[in-house]
């Protein structure tokens, strides 16, 4: 019976010990920014694709049926206000609206890639500082660089709310 106190003791211990290791704030803000990058990946991409999701569903609507299928179809496909420019139909079918909307997606769109770009080179140092702290944990202790490892794994396919 000794023993086995003994032995729910030194668990109690060393789980309360896991808890308390220098790098588990760390690893917590770590986790959390990579979080929070993910998400912000997300909405960037989500931003995009319902942009043009919206220039698409309209030009459905005001590209004439008497145009040749295959390029009306690429028409509506593209997803960038230079190629969409390129048309010539522009000038002569779409009206005002259209084109508005068109160049104001095209405007947002590239905004949009500046700040994924940026995004891209947060990622990239938050990366190293992941990598550089899973080292760290591994050092000393590599069953926990195991499990923040998962979590790291698990956090990037987690819903954003």
């Amino acid at each position: 019976m000794i023993k086995y106190r003994f032995f729910a003791c030194l668990m109690v211990l060393t789980a309360c010990e896991f808890s308390n290791l220098p790098f588990q704030k760390e690893g917590t803000a770590l986790l959390q920014t990579s979080k929070q990058l993910n998400c912000t990946e997300k909405r960037y991409e989500f931003t995009i694709d319902s942009l043009w999701d919206v220039v698409s569903t309209r030009l459905e609507k005001v590209l004439p049926d008497t145009m040749p299928p295959g390029r009306r179809e690429n028409m509506i496909k593209i997803r960038n206000a230079t190629l969409l420019k390129q048309f010539k139909i522009f000038y002569t079918t779409l009206d005002t609206a259209s084109l508005n909307l068109i160049g104001r997606s095209g405007s947002i769109d590239s905004l949009t890639a500046l700040k994924v770009m940026a995004l891209k080179v947060q990622r990239e140092t938050h990366e190293r500082k992941v990598l550089d702290f899973l080292i760290q944990v591994e050092k000393q202790d590599p069953r926990a660089s195991k499990k923040w490892n998962e979590k790291f794994l698990k956090a990037l396919k987690e819903d954003c709310q």
